[in-house]
């Protein structure tokens, strides 16, 4: 029994010093790893915005992700949201993001906010060739500084399958019972607006309640026809692709990579006229990494990365020295040579009583949830 007693004891004691030198090992091994990880975070550049700037092939990135890797040594993280409370609500609780890509009306609303901080236009060598016809003095420069470089613009047009239909002329094509289930809309404010249109409102950022009433009742008129609401840009071009709707509203034209796919599809302003946007970069207060952020604008802006992001997503450039690149079918479908275009769109702004219009997006939702239940 003693001997048995005194194996237990040198066996116990032998299993102690093994997960002792254990956690020696491993904590001599866990330190290095440790201090790679912040170098590894040190090089790595966050971006939230809107998601038809992910790039097709990695979602995580953005559209000229590539060749700024590899010039610059960082990596480039990006979040695809797809409505402007969603990249406001997470550049307020991520404190780890360095630049937005945000719609002109977001642009004060996260300065009130303290989210921004100014950017240095010495440092983005392109910032010089921005299209004049934006507007983003009005939109991006406050008390003398300059809180937002354009990235992109475009109407949120009227999408159609020329194969299928002729060319719209109206927004009320969306209400002709002849194309019962062959439509989407955009799950998002701008059904109210594309709607206000349609009636022949022009304050669509600001209807008054008998106004927002009237375009209620044409809404729920419309769930009856509705194949259904997207909710971003991959769900509505898996949709395109699948040949179940041949109308929708778009705030990008997907047309090009649809030709890929053998797909006709053309993008119109009604009639009645459009909304429209321009999106910008802008720094976030919480960044760490100016410099690299400031070269990465510098680089999106730049001639090359425009082409590339305008022929994915069908919105123009705002790099007016784009156009030397581009072919004059480019050109002449972002009626880029239409010095007027711009001025036609119906600019994305504020609504001061957004929260009825909040509160009528939630009725017409659920109308819509009732009304699908039931088919």
């Amino acid at each position: 029994m003693k001997i048995l007693f005194i194996f237990h004891v040198c066996l116990f004691l032998c299993l102690q010093s093994v997960n002792l030198l254990a956690q020696n090992d491993h904590s001599s091994i866990s330190k290095p790893h440790s201090h790679k990880t912040v170098a590894q975070k040190d090089k790595i550049l966050n971006i939230v915005g809107w998601d038809v700037y992910a790039d097709p092939k990695n979602r995580n990135k953005t559209i000229g992700y590539k060749a700024f890797e590899q010039k610059s040594g960082y990596i480039v993280n990006f979040i695809p949201l797809n409505n402007l409370d969603d990249i406001i609500s997470y550049a307020e609780s991520h404190h780890d993001i360095d630049l937005l890509i945000i719609s002109n009306e977001g642009i004060e609303m996260l300065l009130n906010m303290n989210l921004v901080k100014p950017l240095s236009t010495s440092l983005i060598s392109h910032y010089q060739d921005l299209h004049h016809n934006l507007k983003y003095t009005k939109w991006g420069h406050f008390n003398g500084n300059v809180y937002a470089v354009p990235w992109a613009w475009g109407p949120t047009g009227l999408l159609y399958d020329q194969d299928k239909i002729k060319e719209p002329t109206s927004w009320n094509i969306f209400w002709d019972p002849k194309f019962r289930y062959q439509s989407s809309i955009w799950d998002d404010v701008s059904m109210i607006w594309i709607t206000a249109l349609s009636l022949g409102y022009k304050n669509v950022y600001n209807l008054t309640q008998n106004q927002l009433e009237q375009i209620k009742i044409k809404l729920f008129q419309l769930n009856d026809l509705m194949y259904d609401y997207y909710g971003g840009e991959q769900e509505v071009f898996d949709l395109l692709l699948s040949g179940k709707i041949i109308i929708t509203n778009s705030w990008f034209d997907p047309s090009g990579r649809l030709k890929n796919h053998h797909k006709n599809f053309k993008m119109v302003i009604p009639k009645e006229g459009a909304v429209g946007m321009f999106d910008s970069y802008i720094l976030s207060q919480n960044s760490s990494k100016e410099a690299i952020a400031h070269q990465f604008i510098d680089h999106q802006i730049s001639p090359v990365t425009q082409l590339l992001m305008s022929q994915i997503t069908g919105l123009s450039p705002a790099n007016i020295e784009t156009l030397s690149l581009m072919t004059q079918d480019e050109i002449k479908g972002l009626h880029l040579d239409e010095q007027d275009y711009f001025s036609k769109m119906i600019l994305w702004d504020i609504m001061p009583r957004k929260h009825l219009y909040d509160q009528l997006l939630k009725d017409v939702q659920q109308d819509f949830s009732r009304k699908q239940q039931k088919r």
